[in-house]
């Protein structure tokens, strides 16, 4: 079994496993919309330690992620999977974007509405000119690879459409009960914590 670290919380996975289908299984704020095909891009995670205990990225991460957020450590959690034992950190888009937001509302000592403000917009805005250049080369390629039909209906079956309702329910259940941290000087202070962790564990 791997040892993954979805969003400061640490998991165990099968080899093979993708970082989605953990996170899924233990009801972790990541988005998933598409069943796994990465059109929807929603499952985005930026890897923060045990890059090299993950697959290579490939095509379909290629076509919707620019070089410059895969130098970065971005992977869409539908196509990346455990590939050794790990550890492996990572947090969500999803997580990473309510961090920021939280950070926004109740600003943490040592920075102001307008500086949280302005990271939450500027990242939000980089993620939308990332997908406005290539979408629609990136669109053609999502229809020859994955089909026009996937793209409509991507559960294909209504008992693949229940159970990802089932595990958005999951996932908003933990999210509202999850206590909302304590603002500390850098809203993603613990998770670095974490990633830090399992980068002194692997040497």
């Amino acid at each position: 079994m791997a040892t993954v670290i979805v969003n400061d919380v640490e998991m165990t996975a099968r080899p093979g496993e993708r970082i989605l289908d953990i996170a899924r299984r233990n009801s972790a704020h990541i988005g998933f919309v598409c069943d796994g095909t990465g059109f929807c891009q929603t499952c985005k995670v930026r890897v923060l330690a045990g890059a090299e205990f993950l697959s290579p990225p490939n095509d379909r991460e290629k076509n919707w992620l620019p070089d410059a957020r895969l130098q970065e450590g971005w992977r869409l959690g539908c196509q990346a999977s455990v590939r050794g034992k790990g550890p492996i950190a990572v947090i969500t888009n999803a997580e990473e974007l309510r961090l920021q937001a939280f950070a926004a509302i109740n600003p943490p000592a040592g920075s102001s509405v307008a500086t949280n403000v302005s990271s939450l917009i500027t990242n939000l805005t980089q993620q939308s000119i990332d997908q406005l250049v290539g979408y629609p080369w990136n669109m053609l390629n999502a229809i020859a690879t994955i089909g026009l039909g996937r793209i409509i209906n991507p559960w294909q079956s209504m008992e693949r459409f229940s159970q990802w309702l089932t595990d958005i329910g999951k996932v908003v259940e933990q999210t509202l009960n999850s206590p909302a941290p304590a603002p500390p000087s850098d809203p993603l202070a613990r998770v670095r914590a974490a990633a830090a962790e399992v980068r002194r564990a692997s040497e």
